[in-house]
């Protein structure tokens, strides 16, 4: 079978949803199919960039195709789900959260939106109405993105799991997983990563729990700049970048794993660490990090507040067998969910 993936581009940056159309197209090509990506730019900077973007895939087509066109065509990304064709499957990261929950986000933080930005969201509003309700089929990667899907569109769609980023390099790494003395903390460093407030918890631990933290990003400057002022710099460490191995072996290295973003869409960094054998302190408010920590088994789940937070870090730092067994009940949980991409694409194709 002819399959093309449509899916946005970020000009030289590569993250999730990169490694997610990578290893779809692998998996695509290893079952006997052949595979086009059909990318375009999109750049979330204006109203007008995103209008632009959009147009662009609603004037796509296969015309130019000759008689190769492909018998589907699988939609991964917001604007990616307007383009025309007969049989497509959407496996959707996430809608654009602009307008649907970092919408509901912004009103809380006190941002008043244009008229302009009104417009465009109820464009979107209109056209997700439209396409999703066209689609062949509707998959998310998570239960967190069909949750949304429904509650501002009313479409009903399946959630398909996937294994993360880097599950191979984890799989083929024969290192043993060893105790550290640091949380390590995986991301990119935006505000509703919230790395900061792992930093903020450091500051009220009653034992000299370290941190490594890795990712590059705008808020990256705030991060230094807060671990400067409050006299951090002998207990957290920030990597800009680190090779794929040298993040499996930070992962295995760790005492455990910090991710607790605002609304996450699925979250790799829980999967691997749960892969590396190391329990997760996360969030209630971190959306899709909670489909996999089981509270008090495989990590923690608590308010997004710095003392709550410490307590979990001193207890994880203080109880190391109780950190190993949580640790290992992580990796059981991991191997209990038989993520595997024939399975995703024994749902997307068949």
């Amino acid at each position: 079978m002819r399959i093309a993936i449509a899916t946005t581009l970020s000009p030289f940056v590569t993250g999730g949803a990169e490694y997610l159309a990578r290893n779809l197209a692998i998996a695509c090509e290893q079952a006997g199919h052949q595979v086009e990506f059909i990318t375009r730019p999109f750049l979330d900077q204006s109203v007008d960039s995103i209008n632009k973007s959009i147009n662009l895939w609603q004037e796509s087509d296969f015309s130019l195709w000759g008689n190769k066109q492909p018998d589907m065509v699988l939609c991964l990304k917001f604007p990616a789900f307007y383009i025309a064709h007969d049989y497509k499957i959407i496996w959707a990261l996430h809608q654009h959260r602009s307008v649907y929950d970092l919408w509901d986000y912004a009103g809380e933080q006190g941002h008043l939106h244009s008229t302009e930005e009104r417009s465009l969201r109820q464009s979107i509003l209109d056209l997700d109405d439209y396409y999703f309700n066209r689609a062949m089929q509707v998959y998310t990667i998570s239960k967190n993105v069909s949750k949304r899907l429904h509650h501002y569109n009313g479409v009903k769609s399946t959630p398909l799991y996937h294994p993360p980023a880097l599950a191979e390099n984890f799989l083929q790494d024969s290192t043993k997983s060893v105790l550290g003395d640091f949380i390590f903390a995986p991301s990119r460093f935006e505000p509703l990563k919230r790395q900061h407030l792992l930093l903020e918890a450091l500051r009220l631990t009653k034992y000299p729990v370290k941190a490594i933290l890795c990712g590059e990003g705008s808020y990256e400057p705030h991060l230094r700049n807060f671990i400067i002022h409050y006299g951090l710099q002998d207990r957290v460490t920030i990597h800009s970048q680190l090779s794929e191995s040298d993040v499996v072996q930070h992962y295995k290295n760790s005492l455990a794993v910090f991710f607790a973003p605002y609304d996450e869409d699925y979250g790799y960094v829980t999967l691997e660490a749960m892969l590396a054998k190391k329990p997760v302190v996360t969030c209630y408010d971190s959306g899709g990090t909670n489909e996999f920590v089981v509270h008090e088994h495989t990590g923690f789940i608590e308010p997004p507040t710095p003392d709550k937070l410490a307590a979990r870090l001193d207890q994880l730092y203080l109880d190391r067998q109780a950190t190993k067994i949580m640790g290992l009940n992580a990796f059981e949980h991991y191997q209990s969910l038989s993520l595997s991409w024939n399975n995703v694409l024994n749902h997307l194709l068949y």
